[in-house]
């Protein structure tokens, strides 16, 4: 009886971590706000040589943290900002090389997604936005390893962090505002990141946060999203309309046998005869 409850309890976990997998497949992301103090860090990413990582941003703003980490106070850092509009400047530097910055052409801070992936190899860093436009540039280093220690920060800085320079490689990041916006789908070497604390972030679903009213879908319609839009489904309900208010779908059209050339409409239980 142990062997086969622990078989059970077994199976309950897994059917668990697939269902939270699932749900995290669906959309959930975070939500940046844009408060002070704001920041999530997740899992260091080890970016020294040939590596990438992967996310989805929607934002309004034109200037905002959103990604940064260094090795602790040293040499090595890479930061990637909003600047000039809306536009994605990369910066990075190896064994305290002048520091090596990319802008990117495409602004996206229009409130749609966009899909921005870092590519790490050695001296040179590669941003790419949409996989339609791609950047690369080199850091004249003595070095080609970059080191890193510290974790991957999303949206902001810890204040710990934010007071003490010495424990930034950057010292200038400090002073960059807060990302305010959404980033979903934070991935390193195509294997999906959790983060390992946050504050002033909320975990967001865009489906359960367009579906959440009740007046979205009426009558029994089924709230999805589809391109940021909640999209109602009617088709089990026998109402139609954007939000399955308006009357009665016809369920049976037969021909009248009295009359020639007519038929009937049956609507739920009024019987209307058309010549």
């Amino acid at each position: 009886m142990g062997a086969a409850l622990v078989r059970r309890g077994g199976c309950l976990l897994l059917w668990l971590a697939l269902l939270l997998g699932c749900w995290a497949e669906l959309g959930s992301g975070l939500e940046f706000p844009g408060a002070e103090g704001q920041w999530t860090r997740f899992p260091k990413w080890n970016a020294c040589c040939e590596s990438e990582m992967s996310f989805n941003m929607k934002t309004r703003s034109s200037s905002g943290l959103v990604l940064y980490f260094d090795d602790e106070g040293f040499c090595d850092f890479l930061e990637l900002i909003l600047t000039q509009g809306g536009r994605l400047q990369l910066s990075f530097s190896i064994f305290c090389a002048e520091p090596a910055t990319l802008l990117s052409d495409t602004a996206v801070n229009d409130n749609l997604w966009h899909a921005v992936v870092i590519r790490r190899h050695f001296k040179n860093t590669t941003l790419i936005i949409d996989r339609a436009e791609a950047k690369w540039v080199e850091v004249k280093s003595k070095r080609r390893d970059m080191t890193v220690f510290s974790g991957l920060f999303l949206g902001g800085l810890p204040p710990e962090l934010r007071s003490a320079t010495l424990k930034l490689t950057l010292s200038s990041v400090k002073d960059r505002e807060p990302f305010k916006g959404w980033i979903t789908d934070v991935r390193v070497n195509y294997t999906q990141a959790s983060p390992v604390e946050s504050q002033e972030v909320r975990l967001d679903d865009e489906q359960s946060r367009l579906c959440a009213r009740e007046d979205v879908c009426l009558n029994g319609g089924v709230c999805s999203v589809l391109n940021d839009q909640a999209v109602c489904d009617c088709s089990q309900t026998g109402f139609r309309g954007k939000d399955c208010s308006e009357g009665k779908v016809p369920f049976q059209l037969a021909p009248h046998r009295s009359h020639r050339n007519s038929y009937v409409v049956y609507l739920e239980q009024d019987i209307k005869v058309y010549e």
